[in-house]
């Protein structure tokens, strides 16, 4: 769990790669959600909630219901992540915190979709070129294992060739 003085540095640090402030629960909690699901697809990170974009700590009071909200739709996340809210008072106010780990089971998809973390902003990958750029970066998709359906085996590789692969594959 974040300490006061962790909130503090990263409220100095700026919003980010691995940090996003929000100043209020979005009214649409699915909002945070897909920042979440960002996180885990990329290094981890952690959403500030009562901390402006000005990098300004406001405080936050998060209700039970909220809080409900906020975790159902965590909940969501396929595979499932495991990333709590949780309330640290800084400077008198109270801040919002969810710690979000880099998954280790990528890639986490939200409403059917997958979003990654690029430098300070989350966004939802809506190409299949983005989608295999993904996968071969999370170490889901090998380049090198991939087919090449132009290969013709028998007219391009040389006779010893052939006669080498022959052996060793039967």
């Amino acid at each position: 769990m974040l300490s006061a003085e962790d909130i503090q540095l990263i409220v100095t640090s700026s919003e980010g790669y691995n940090a996003e402030f929000k100043v209020a629960v979005p009214s649409k909690v699915r909002e945070l959600t897909e920042e979440v699901c960002a996180f885990a697809n990329a290094a981890g990170g952690v959403v500030l909630l009562g901390v402006d974009d000005h990098n300004q700590i406001k405080g936050i009071n998060i209700d039970n219901a909220k809080r409900s909200a906020i975790q159902n739709s965590i909940s969501d996340i396929s595979p499932a992540l495991y990333c709590t809210l949780s309330m640290v008072e800084v400077e008198g106010k109270n801040i919002g915190v969810i710690e979000v780990p880099s998954g280790t089971e990528k890639p986490y998809i939200f409403s059917g979709a997958i979003y990654i973390h690029l430098g300070p902003n989350s966004q939802k990958l809506t190409t299949a070129e983005e989608m295999r750029g993904f996968f071969q970066q999370s170490g889901k998709i090998y380049f090198d294992e991939s087919p090449c359906r132009d290969f013709d085996a028998a007219n391009k590789l040389t006779k010893p060739t052939q006669l080498f692969l022959r052996k060793w594959l039967i």
